[in-house]
């Protein structure tokens, strides 16, 4: 049997191996009676359609998406494109789960990024907010949970330790914003890009694969962050109602659109330059990823980003080595990389598989 971690995975492989599956459906045959299970498969090294044509409805109840499960497979071609053809499949139990990485992990030093976290909370002068930041981030396993968590469950920073990345890099954004402007509030600015995600530490959980809570679901990160942060203040004595107004506000008008889940829109300048701090971080993290995995398959360009309505050049670059991780020296060193194909006419609904469903460059909600 041939290596099952799907970066190594090649045409022709017979495999027994143990991934995430997720995007679980049934789909009824075209040409004849019955239906075939479609599912993608995911380790910490990439993922892969797969398709279960034999069996399928049985094989369906086994597992929920998010489950882990051991498959017997062949790597075929579709398309110019790998695909896995599941010979049987069985959800994992945990012998089979020990040891297996099916989550990828950030690129950069866990350690270092907590450094830059905790340095950039140091950094906070106003005693209220700083009471504030401390008073959240000094419960040791608070801040574990918030270092490990995904950014997001799908597109940016939706690997181990995004949440991590993503904070820091939008406090260097704005940090540099704040020296570019001094006339706004830093100190305001960094702390609302500390806490501007943190309702993701209760949105979304990460066992086999990403997933959203119910009670993420339900309610939000946004509204989530709202009521964590909302308890933090009503705990600190004397924190002043007009700092406790501001603060809320850059929390609530991050994602800058109410189509995009902000309540209310950016109304101060700080405000502003936290939206598109966010955006930025978000963006170029996202474009990056697509550009890494066009070099790695050796594509000119990706596959078309229904996200952004748009192929996204790689090039001639090779796949790049993972970014240094942003850590205090004088200068920010900002994210990692990751997709492919070519232009061509507009794209069918079958050729344009990612993205989001809010519309173009909505990251804030994948």
């Amino acid at each position: 049997m041939a290596d099952s971690r799907i970066e190594q995975l090649e045409i022709g492989d017979r495999i027994i191996g143990t991934y995430a599956a997720t995007n679980k459906s049934l789909a009824s045959f075209r040409s004849k009676p019955g239906q075939y299970l479609s599912v993608t498969l995911a380790d910490s090294s990439g993922k892969l359609p797969a398709r279960m044509w034999d069996n399928a409805e049985e094989a369906a109840r086994l597992f929920s998406n998010g489950d882990a499960v051991t498959v017997r497979a062949v790597v075929e071609e579709y398309r110019g494109q790998k695909q896995l053809v599941i010979e049987r499949l069985k959800k994992a139990d945990a012998e089979e789960l020990d040891g297996a990485e099916l989550v990828p992990s950030t690129s950069h030093d866990p350690g270092r990024l907590r450094e830059r976290l905790l340095e950039a909370i140091a950094s906070i002068e106003d005693p209220h907010l700083s009471a504030l930041l401390e008073n959240i981030f000094c419960e040791e396993a608070f801040l574990q949970r918030f270092c490990r968590i995904p950014g997001a469950k799908a597109l940016h920073h939706s690997y181990l330790g995004g949440l991590a990345e993503h904070t820091v890099g939008v406090i260097e954004i704005v940090e540099t914003v704040a020296r570019v402007h001094p006339e706004l509030d830093r100190d305001i600015l960094v702390a609302g890009a500390l806490l501007h995600d943190l309702g993701k530490v209760v949105e979304l959980e990460c066992n086999a694969s990403i997933e959203y809570t119910d009670q993420g679901r339900l309610v939000g990160h946004t509204v989530l962050t709202d009521r964590i942060v909302s308890a933090a203040i009503d705990e600190i004595e004397g924190f002043p109602e007009e700092l406790a107004n501001r603060l809320t506000h850059l929390l609530l008008s991050h994602h800058g659109q109410r189509d995009y889940g902000a309540p209310v829109l950016p109304m101060t300048a700080e405000a502003c330059a936290l939206h598109y701090a966010d955006n930025l971080d978000a963006h170029v993290q996202y474009f990056n990823q697509v550009i890494s995995e066009g070099a790695e398959a050796g594509t000119q360009w990706s596959d078309y980003q229904r996200l952004f309505e748009r192929y996204i050049y790689v090039g001639s670059r090779r796949a790049a080595p993972a970014a240094t991780p942003c850590v205090r020296a004088d200068a920010s060193e900002l994210h990692p990389p990751a997709d492919n194909a070519g232009p061509a006419a507009a794209p069918s609904a079958e050729d344009e598989q990612d993205g989001g469903q809010m519309g173009p460059n909505n990251l804030f909600e994948q």
